[in-house]
């Protein structure tokens, strides 16, 4: 008999609630648009609402709950904390894997999405079939999830796996984090975009825009996707040097400029790795499309709480 599981999505702007199995089949879905601005005390009761709807929707007995959370969390006591984009959270956080246990009386999970994403890429998507693996977001910002020795890593903290924020260059560009010279100030959706304005791009500021750009041969385009090809080269030599990884993952703009950000890219990491850690080396796009954060809520109950071991004795992971 399956085991069902219900997945919760919490973004910025939109979440959602799912039914699905441990297989990957989803079988509802339900989303909604998040009280961002009105803080924890309206969000919480807006995704249990969700995922009510969810499982009244699926009509099915519900095996436990993964939670993926687009905010800094700490998985190992299913807190979520405050974030740029959803203001109005204790300074000690929430534990929402907790609550939605409490609520639903079944186990929960938690983890921060770039790891969700991760695992689901690990378990279903691009990453399958290997046992050290990084996925990287490059996106509106360049989040990152961790597969080591077929383990998410977290680090002591919480926030392993920061590579968006590797300085790439030590005197550069100021990052919205508060640090210089990080990957996601030259890499990332909008720092593209206003790289390409700065070298005189003066079509529609948004990303696929200046992507569509470089391709039609503008030249302020080009040399902007080259900054950011680059730079990510830089972060993810850094990265091969670290943890010789036998793939990597790369989503969102990787996905829809390959063609634009691989040869800078792959150009870097030559000249900045040793030939032996690139000899089975992959680096890949996502494979999972708009299928990814509907997967990884699933995967992070699945991480915590694989199916052979008894799911019933916690209601957030070690």
């Amino acid at each position: 008999m399956n085991a069902y599981i219900l997945g919760i999505d919490m973004g910025g702007t939109k979440s959602a609630a799912i039914v699905g199995s441990m297989t990957g089949e989803i079988i509802t879905r339900v989303s909604g648009v998040t009280p961002a601005q009105e803080g924890s005390d309206a969000i919480v009761p807006f995704l249990i609402n969700l995922g009510r709807q969810a499982k009244a929707q699926a009509r099915v007995e519900l095996t436990g709950i993964g939670i993926s959370a687009g905010a800094p969390a700490e998985a190992r006591r299913g807190l979520v904390f405050e974030a740029p984009n959803l203001p109005g959270w204790p300074p000690d956080g929430i534990p929402l894997a907790t609550i939605f246990a409490e609520a639903f009386g079944i186990p929960a999970a938690l983890e921060n999405d770039a790891d969700a994403t991760a695992l689901a890429e690990w378990h279903f998507g691009a990453g399958q079939g290997t046992k050290t693996m990084a996925f990287l977001t490059v996106g509106t910002g360049i989040g990152a999830g961790l597969i080591l020795d077929g383990k998410l890593h977290r680090g002591a903290t919480g926030a392993g796996g920061e590579i968006g924020h590797i300085a790439v260059e030590p005197e550069g560009r100021r990052c919205k984090c508060g640090l210089t010279g990080c990957l996601e100030a030259y890499s990332s959706g909008p720092s593209l975009t206003r790289i390409a304005i700065e070298n005189g791009f003066t079509g529609e500021a948004t990303g696929p825009a200046v992507v569509a750009a470089a391709r039609a041969g503008d030249t302020a385009a080009l040399a902007a996707l080259e900054t950011a090809g680059t730079m990510l080269g830089r972060g993810l030599a850094t990265l091969c040097m670290l943890l010789n990884p036998e793939r990597i993952v790369l989503g969102t703009l990787a996905v829809h400029a390959a063609d634009l950000l691989m040869p800078p890219l792959q150009r870097e990491i030559t000249a900045r790795t040793w030939s032996r850690l690139r000899e089975n080396l992959q680096i890949v796009p996502a494979a999972l499309g708009d299928r990814a954060q509907d997967l990884a809520a699933l995967c992070v109950y699945l991480q915590r709480f694989p199916p052979q071991e008894n799911a019933g004795t916690e209601t957030f992971g070690m």
